[in-house]
């Protein structure tokens, strides 16, 4: 094979690892575009105006309009057929489900949650602090969310980490078909863990209605929703459950490992959070800004539209890039230095509109908890890999893969 044949299988990949590594350079050269059509004819929206504009717009959906599907890609068009979670389906069904779900993340309910998040923050810290060392990621950053989310759903322990396997399946499938590799075959494996994980749900909920339980958790509200007024079908029980499971534990886990890889990386801002601990809830807003878990959102235009000077047309995607909307030096200055004093200004990462995470205080407070214990607790923490901290080439979801810590025992 020739030194350039050589290059056009490898570059591709090589490039796109870089991208996962560091997406910000790549989104400024975005912005200069304003909005972008790929090859595919996915558009893209870069800048923060933009993304805004476009989350709150009526005029953009989850879902293709009848006769529209044929201008969205064949794997879109694959997706949005069995899509009934609260995240991809349009009003009224949305207004509907979305009704059920919001008691349950209230400011108020999620603020009372605290003690108990911050106990379970300690307890994990008095299983490491003595040894000097762990793996931030899978010691700390993940057990805080996943513990909490299960708590509300109400998921039996013993059924923890099985549940939280599955979901870190389907979430690595929906990263896209990696270079090389037979696609039926990954997609026959992507349907497989997705058939395990509702097939668990399926026993799960059984149960729960056998036994008539009156626990006031999420999971039990939602079965009466659907078994004693038919408010919810049976798949979008379990569809939205399944979804409560992988965001309410996967993009906090990421929010925690950004923040403490961006805090690392400017002693400067880490010397001041840790003198003043009274900064951390406008740091964590800093933070959700600065390196995003989540960097792009989906939407589907419902009808013929200008954007951007772009003329879209009914069934045609626009991906909200988030991360390059927070990061866009029209609404921040120095937008590529954090800041943990920047004055407040609404970053793009829990979305926008009516889509907007219903999730998004309890994430916030799972990391102010989980970020001010670890440094109080820890002050000679030091993240020993922090050079060489490697991303998964996943386009929706941006988290390290591994954080390895010491500190003095």
């Amino acid at each position: 094979m020739s030194d350039s044949a050589d290059a056009r299988q490898t570059g591709p990949d090589d490039a796109a690892r870089r991208h996962f590594q560091n997406p910000y350079a790549g989104y400024a050269f975005a912005r200069e575009q304003r909005i972008f059509r790929d090859a595919r004819g996915l558009w893209y929206a870069t800048r923060y105006a933009d993304v805004d504009a476009i989350l709150k717009d009526r005029r953009f959906g989850k879902k293709a309009p009848p006769g529209t599907e044929h201008r969205l890609p064949i794997q879109q068009r694959m997706d949005q057929s069995d899509r009934l979670a609260v995240l991809n389906i349009d009003p009224p069904d949305h207004t509907r489900i979305r009704g059920l779900l919001t008691k349950a993340f209230s400011a108020s309910r999620v603020e009372a949650m605290r003690p108990v998040i911050r106990a379970l923050v300690e307890s994990i810290l008095d299983r490491h602090a003595a040894r000097g060392r762990m793996e931030i990621m899978r010691d700390y950053a993940f057990p805080i969310p996943a513990t909490i989310i299960s708590d509300m759903l109400g998921i039996p322990e013993r059924d923890r980490d099985r549940f939280a396997s599955l979901s870190n399946a389907i979430i690595e499938f929906g990263s896209g078909i990696p270079q090389g590799v037979d696609e039926a075959a990954y997609r026959e494996r992507a349907r497989q863990a997705t058939r395990e994980f509702d097939g668990y749900l399926t026993e799960f909920l059984d149960q729960r209605r056998a036994a008539g339980s009156d626990t006031d958790d999420l999971t039990n509200a939602l079965v009466r929703a659907e078994t004693e007024d038919g408010r919810l079908t049976r798949d979008e029980l379990i569809q939205n459950i399944r979804l409560l499971f992988m965001a309410g534990h996967e993009t906090t886990v990421n929010l925690i490992g950004n923040s403490l890889v961006a805090l690392f990386s400017h002693p400067d801002q880490l010397q001041g959070l840790r003198a003043d601990p009274a900064l951390m809830p406008q740091a964590v807003e800093e933070f959700l800004r600065y390196d995003s878990s989540v960097q792009q959102l989906p939407r589907v235009a419902q009808q013929d539209l200008e954007i951007g000077g772009q003329q879209i047309l009914a069934g045609e995607m626009v991906i909200c890039l988030l991360g390059s909307a927070n990061r866009d030096p029209a609404v921040y200055d120095t937008p590529d230095r954090l800041d943990v004093t920047r004055p407040f200004v609404r970053s793009k990462s829990f979305g926008g509109g009516i889509h907007f995470c219903l999730g998004a205080q309890l994430a916030r407070l799972e990391t102010e908890i989980a970020l001010g214990t670890l440094l109080t607790r820890l002050p000679g923490l030091e993240i020993i890999n922090l050079a060489e901290v490697q991303y998964p080439m996943n386009p929706f979801f941006r988290g390290p893969l591994a954080l390895e810590a010491r500190w003095p025992a």
